[in-house]
């Protein structure tokens, strides 16, 4: 075969046990690959025979992945079946999207022709252990042959850290808007027992610290002493989840703001919501965001990472400063 006929063989390793926004980027990402010279293939870990669901849902669409078995979450011998298998598959690119890919990218690359590309979406300080890794990979990133910034604020972040601007590639998390489309509309109000002229809001990510959700319970607090038609639902789970819990049931609003956890069809509960509230504190450039304004849901969002790259305030959008809860009183009550 012609060597200019040969198709580009990229590997994307990401360690994640669930389909969220990025894994839904991925999947779709290896599903319009096959209409370009291009070979993606998905690739995360299997800890105790446990193959992670994102990597069942792509596998299901007929698309090519791959796991790794690993003892545990920090299994170091990992790093050679990965150079293994990027050697034997003559993988040409090795993306990493995570702190604990980016590691083992910069180890199994080493010394082998695969280039390794690092995505930069964003940092979580979760806990000291989570604050370490974060504190970490920013030497790791300076170690990747090229970078992608999801946003430009975040490419930004990444020159501040000693980075050349000439190995970051901005390129803008995208969906597929075909696909919000497309979903069936699920009901929130049915699923919550919520009154019909009830106005929905909900948010959608991770419970940690810099996601900024006891911010947008208290502030809804606020609102429903000015509106009683308001319901909330922040989906998602984390370490932050019975915090939140907490605060809500001291002020005796169960009832009203609901964290029911996980959610894998957001975008059908996405389509019957009236608002999305991203209330982070940093960002890099939320999918969730991207699929509440391709469904024309109005969204309420701070001010922070990528966020002002794509919400333009008053305009397609509103953006708030973080924790301002005055401000977000007068908007949620209205």
């Amino acid at each position: 075969m012609n060597t200019t006929d040969k198709k580009l063989r990229v590997l994307h390793l990401r360690a994640s046990n669930f389909y969220g926004g990025p894994e839904r980027q991925l999947h779709y990402h290896a599903k319009y690959a096959k209409a370009d010279n291009t070979n993606v293939i998905i690739s995360s870990f299997s800890e105790n025979n446990q193959t992670p669901e994102f990597i069942t849902t792509i596998a299901d669409d007929n698309l090519e992945t791959h796991v790794f078995d690993v003892a545990s979450a920090y299994d170091r011998s990992v790093i050679q079946k990965i150079k293994s298998y990027l050697q034997e598959n003559s993988i040409d690119i090795l993306c990493t999207h995570d702190y604990r890919t980016h590691f083992y990218g910069k180890s199994a690359t080493k010394n082998i022709d695969t280039k390794w590309v690092a995505f930069s979406r964003g940092m979580t300080k979760e806990n000291f252990k989570i604050k370490f890794f974060t504190f970490f990979e920013k030497y790791l990133l300076r170690k990747a042959d090229y970078l992608v910034a999801v946003s430009e604020s975040q490419k930004q972040k990444l020159i501040a850290q000693s980075i050349a601007a000439d190995k970051i590639q901005t390129i803008h998390n995208a969906i597929d808007i075909s696909l919000v489309n497309n979903i069936e509309t699920t009901s929130l109000r049915k699923r919550f027992n919520f009154p019909d002229d009830s106005v929905l809001l909900i948010s959608g990510g991770r419970f940690s610290d810099e996601k900024g959700q006891i911010y947008f319970v208290q502030a809804a607090k606020l609102a429903l002493e000015q509106n009683s038609k308001l319901r909330f639902v922040l989906f998602g789970d984390g370490p932050d989840v019975e915090k939140v819990k907490t605060y809500v049931n001291e002020n005796n609003l169960s009832n009203k703001i609901i964290c029911p956890g996980f959610e894998k069809n957001i975008l059908g509960y996405l389509k019957d919501t009236d608002i999305l509230v991203n209330p982070s504190l940093s960002e890099g450039l939320p999918n969730i965001v991207l699929e509440a304004m391709a469904a024309q849901i109005p969204v309420i969002a701070t001010n922070v990472g990528g966020l002002p790259e794509i919400i333009d305030s008053d305009s397609n959008g509103i953006l708030v400063p973080p924790k301002t809860l005055m401000r977000w009183r007068l908007l949620l009550s209205n």
